[in-house]
Parts: structure tokens; sequence; C-alpha cells
């Protein structure tokens, strides 16, 4: 294969402009950047050669760096799984692998947020902010051939074909930019200043670090006496990290920072943790664990082919990473390492399903986790609340599907309501409510404005009594799940059947209940005789204060936004159950078209219904009708 000059993809020609631009806080970090990726590299390695003895290696997987100062020329060089010619441009040229949708979204909060470059899977390019030319000469294990790729970062890149000299593995060469003495920056050049990064970002890579270093010793004569004013160069292979599992260390020994890089080095993230959970599980079942609680949602969190789960260990050696079957789905932000020392060494992820320790392991680590979250939640209340802003609405998914911690779920929950100002529990309400209450009332909207606005609550706040609102997608699916807490059953706020008022108010009503019957019995039956097609039901309401109409559920139909989304998906469209529309007997528009002719209610009957939808954030089915009869009010209206 002769030497190809090929573009990179848009995607990566703006990445590498952020890159060499300085977008990185400190230059420095591309070393852990490139390391990281050794080691995932000699990961593959290692768990592939378990299987396929072709992949297989004798030789001890390491990385190891050469310096060559006089050209300024730093070499970074694994013998893990490699690539092949294919791999090399799927993973080089382009970002598609890394599940990216959203680039043109991405890209706008990327100059203001460059932390979430770390978050692509590409912090291969970091190797541009220090380097004029990057080469990378790779093998795949099991393969003969390998493949040179080479760019200086301006858009372009070159492959060709030629075996790895040191066999399997990959080459990583770096011709390091000279920096002028007021960029303030360091000399990658220089020996002490790599061994003292390596130990900084480095020192907890299983797997071993070696730098060949020279040195001058006294020379010795052949009776093994010093030889006094004589020196002779001695190279040494100096191994640059401790190895140490950070997770098998004792917690007393180790140092926020070191936590900290950790993180960073297992998820590629450049913030800190939010929150650091570091146990050993002890026992009948004997295991060792660091987890971490991210400070922000990673910007795929959501997708659905992005990989979840933590690394999995047995003994120091790692199994594999995104490790489901140890985490519930709705624990999917949590990331880490599992250590135990009874799983084996070439276990599957089909067989980790069955595996009874499996089953244990992650019983253990839910406990933890939700009682790590609560004791957040008690304790450091602002951290909870940052905590609840990125995740609680995966969080959430687990009262779907997890019975057994359902009730420690509920008390986690934070949600905004009608009286509070900040987030809070389902405890906080029930300590807020009056003393005849017996339910705990909500509402479901796509957003505060609507739902603070909605004709439905106005009668609640106007006797006190507290709405919660429900704003996630999700709340409609789990709130009829949830039911009750602590023996307060939630009810829709939206639903017919509500009881809102007070002992005095409900006597008042029931001395205009004959008034009104007769007064409005007329516009009643018109309304629901010429809206059956679109409505249940027209009748009398108790639950507004200042709107004249509101649409309301069945007590056991789905809410108008639940409706929506199952249309959207395709769903229950040929059984959408009808409403009930309500009028506001004491509202003077229902006042006054109950005094108008019978076609006038029937013409304005429509109007109403469809009044009653926007209120509720709903669309109409004809808006062009609808502004048409708006024009009328007010051509009709006294327009001073």
């Amino acid at each position: 294969m002769s030497t190809q000059v090929k573009t990179f993809q848009a995607e990566i020609k703006e990445i590498l402009d952020l890159m060499i631009h300085s977008l990185y806080s400190k230059k420095e970090v591309f070393l852990r950047e490139l390391i990281s990726n050794a080691s995932d590299a000699l990961d593959k390695r290692r768990v592939e050669g378990l299987s396929d003895g072709n992949v297989a290696t004798s030789d001890e997987l390491a990385v190891r760096l050469e310096i060559d100062e006089p050209h300024r020329i730093l070499k970074i060089k694994d013998n893990g799984i490699g690539m092949t010619t294919q791999e090399v441009e799927e993973y080089l040229g382009t970002i598609a692998h890394s599940g990216t949708k959203k680039w043109a979204q991405l890209k706008k909060d990327l100059s203001a947020n460059p932390e979430l470059i770390g978050q692509f899977g590409v912090g291969f390019y970091s190797a541009f902010m220090v380097a004029d030319e990057v080469t990378v000469h790779t093998q795949k294990a099991g393969t003969s051939s390998g493949t040179v790729w080479k760019s200086s970062g301006a858009g372009e890149y070159t492959v060709s074909e030629a075996p790895r000299p040191e066999g399997p593995g990959t080459t990583i060469s770096l011709k390091l930019k000279t920096f002028e003495e007021e960029d303030n920056e360091l000399d990658f050049i220089d020996e002490h200043q790599i061994k003292s990064l390596i130990k900084k970002y480095s020192d907890f890579i299983s797997y071993p670090i070696k730098m060949m270093s020279k040195s001058e010793v006294p020379k010795k004569d052949s009776e093994g006496k010093v030889i006094e004013g004589e020196f002779e160069e001695v190279v040494e292979d100096q191994t640059l990290n401790s190895q140490k599992a950070l997770w098998l260390r004792s917690p007393s020994e180790i140092k926020p920072d070191e936590y900290n890089e950790f993180y960073k080095h297992l998820t590629h993230e450049w913030a800190d943790p939010l929150k650091t959970v570091h146990f050993r599980a002890e026992g009948t079942l004997e295991f060792s664990s660091l987890l971490y609680i991210p400070s922000k949602r990673p910007f795929n969190f959501n997708y659905r082919d992005t990989k979840w789960g933590l690394s999995l260990y047995a003994k120091r050696v790692f199994i594999m990473g995104d490790c489901e079957s140890i985490l519930p789905e709705y624990l999917r932000f949590v990331k880490g390492v599992v250590d135990s020392s009874d799983l084996s060494l070439n276990v599957s992820r089909e067989m980790l399903q069955q595996d009874r320790q499996v089953v244990q392991i992650k019983k253990s680590l839910v406990s933890k986790i939700l009682k790590t979250l609560s004791e957040m939640k008690n304790k450091e209340p602002e951290n909870y609340l940052a905590f609840w802003k990125e995740f609680g609405t995966t969080l959430k998914e687990g009262i779907a599907v997890d019975a057994d911690h359902k009730s420690a779920l509920l008390d986690l929950m934070l949600f905004n309501s009608s009286t509070s100002e900040n987030p809070s529990s389902l405890k906080d309400y029930i300590s807020r409510m009056k003393e005849d209450q017996t339910s705990i009332f909500y509402i479901t909207g796509d957003n505060l404005a609507t739902m603070k606005s909605s004709p439905h609550v106005e009668q609640a706040m106007a006797n006190g009594i507290e709405v919660i609102y429900f704003i996630d997608t999700i709340d409609d699916w789990i709130v009829d799940l949830i039911g009750e807490y602590e023996g307060k059953r939630l009810q829709a706020i939206t639903k017919e059947g509500v009881d809102l008022l007070t002992t005095e108010q409900k006597s008042e009503r029931e001395k205009l209940k004959s008034i009104w019957d007769e007064k409005y019995k007329e516009l009643l039956t018109n309304l629901n005789e010429s809206l059956k097609e679109g409505v249940r039901e027209v009748q009398l309401s108790e639950r507004m204060k200042d709107s004249a109409v509101c649409l309301v559920s069945g007590a056991y139909d789905p809410s108008a936004r639940l409706e929506k989304m199952m249309s959207t998906m395709g769903l229950g469209q040929n059984q959408k159950p009808k409403r009930i529309l309500e009028i506001n007997p004491e509202h003077p528009l229902i006042d006054k078209l109950s005094k108008a002719s019978k076609e006038k209610q029937i013409q304005w009957g429509a109007f109403l219904v469809n009044q009653a939808l926007l209120s509720e954030g709903s669309s109409i089915e004809n808006p062009g009708a609808f502004a048409k009869q708006v024009s009328e009010l007010l051509l009709s209206a006294e327009l001073n």
C-alpha cells in the first residue's frame, strides 16, 4: 500500500482547531490521555488473549516511554491490542464511533466548556497541543502487517503500511513543539518533567510504565574497586508508576487529589466527581469497590448506544469495562471499579448475569449507593440538589423497576411545588399538609410556568393547598406506581373527583347548587349536545377560581401530557378517552354565555374547549378557526 493522503472528517478538523488553540487548562494532560489509551489497549489484549491464542503474548504487558532529546521526539509505546488500517482510519479520522450524534449542538458548548472534549473518547487529539507532528505506528495483535498514520494537525493525514518493528501494539511519536518562555509551559522533552507527570496523573495504572534512563556511575576495575575520577554511562529500565490499585488501599491513605485523578483516568472526564464512595464488603461476600457520582451529566448520557456500568476486576486483574450486570440501569450514572476475588478471569458477560456472587455484589452496591445519596441529601443538601438536577430523572426510573428499594427511592425524590421555593421531598410535603388533607395533590406538565397558571390549581392555591409540579416526562409513567406515600394517596388535580373545598365552602356551594342548576340548565344541555363528539360531559366546576373553563381527565384515564406522548409514539390513537369540560359558574363569561341564544352557545362551545386546551399547554385541531373567533370577540368588545 502506497502512502495515501486523506482529509479529516469535518468534526475532527474542529476538534483539532480547538486543541491547538489551547482550550485545555493544562497542556500537560496530553500525557495522561495517551497513557490511558495505552492502558486500555493493554486491557483489551489481555482479555482477548484469554480466549484467542493468536492474540495472547508471553511478554510483559507494559507502556514504555522513550525520549530523543536532540530531535525533540517523545515516544509512547505499548504492546497492547493494536489497530488494523481500517480501525486507524475509523478511530483517528472520524468521531462516528463515539456515538456523537449532535455535533452541531455540542460544538456551541465546547468553547465555554472545553472539559466536554474529554467525553468524546478522542483524548488522543490532545497530542496536537504539544506536538507539531504526530506519528502513529500500530499493528493489530494476531496479524503481521502494520499501519503508519501521520499528521501535523492541519486538516490532513497520511496512511501507509509497514510492519511495526516491535510487533503487535502501538507507538505514538510526538515531534514536540518548542514553547516560548512567556507561554509558561513545561518542556515535555525533559525526563524529570515526564517522570513527575507520570507520578501525578498515572501512578495507579495497573501496568508498568517504563522509561529507559541514562545515568553516570563511578567506574570500577576488574576487582570491583571504584576508579577515582572515572565514570561510565549506565542505561536503566525504570518503572515510573507504583501500580497500586487505588481501590485496594485504605481510604485513610488516599488523598482527595488521588481519588480525583483516578476518576478522570477512568471516565475521561475533566471535572472532579461530586462524591467518592470507597468501601470494602467483608464476610461471606468479599469485594472492594471505588465508586464515583459525577458532578455533571455527560453530553451523550441519554443516547441509546451509550455504554454504562462499572469496570470489573478479579484479584486486581481487569476483566471488563462497562459491566452492566453489577448495577441496575437507573444507577447508570455511577462510575467506578469493583474487584472480587471470587470471579473467574475468563468470565463472560452472559455468565455474569447468572453468577450468584454478582447478584450479591449488585445488591450490596445498590444499598450502599442509595444510603450514600440519602446521607448526602440530609447532610449536604446543596450537593444533593446539584446531583438531583443532573441525575434525578434517571434515579426515578428505579421506582418502576426496583420494588425492593421503592421506599428508599421515594425518600430521595425532590420536586417543585406551589408553595416551596426550592425542590423538596414528599416527606417535606406531608409536614406542610393541612390537618384535614388526606391526599398529596399534583399536576404534570412540560414547564413550570404553564402548571403554575393552570386553571386546575386555582382553588387549591386559594385555599393554601400545596400542589406538586411534576415536570419530568417520566413522572407521568411512574406516578401511578408510587400510589401513596406514608399513607397519603397521590391524586392528580387535573382529574375528576378532586375535593379542594373547605367545609365552609362546601356549605356555601350546597346553598348555591339549586340556583346554579336552574341557571345553567339550558347552557349545559346545549353544550353537552353540541360537544358530545369531543368531550365526555360538560359540568359545573368547583376547582377554578379565576378561569372560565378547564378540561378534566377521568379518574383512571391518562393525563393530557401522557396522551400526547402516547400519540407521538403511535400508541392509543384509536382509544383516546374523552375528557370532561368543566365550567366555572361564578365566571362572568359563563354567566354571559348562559344568557345568549342557543345558536351562540353552540358556536362558542368549541371556543371554550380550545381555550381549555391552550391553558393546559395542549394543541388545538383548528388554530385558524380559533383565531377568527378571537378576532370576532375583539371586534365585539368595547375598545378604548
